[in-house]
């Protein structure tokens, strides 16, 4: 399996990186995702939608899975 990080190298066994250097990118990119973006729907539900609030909650995810894509592709463009 390849690096989540860096899409070139092997992942180390029973990782999904492939070294220390990776990994502290990836533990940044979970940690500025967890920072700027919702991690649990909108303010009302958290994150369990059972008060009628499920589009905004998956428009909040959307987002925030477009940002750490965005993230991932501005690290792979720097190594």
């Amino acid at each position: 399996m390849k690096c989540q990080v860096c899409k070139t190298n092997e992942a180390e066994p029973n990782s999904i990186v492939c070294g220390d250097r990776c990994n502290k990118i990836r533990l940044e990119i979970n940690r500025l995702s967890r920072k700027y973006t919702p991690t649990n729907g909108c303010d009302n539900c958290w994150g369990d939608l059972h008060q009628g609030c499920a589009e905004k909650c998956r428009e909040e995810f959307r987002k925030s899975h477009e940002f750490v894509k965005e993230l991932y592709g501005l690290v792979r463009e720097l190594l």
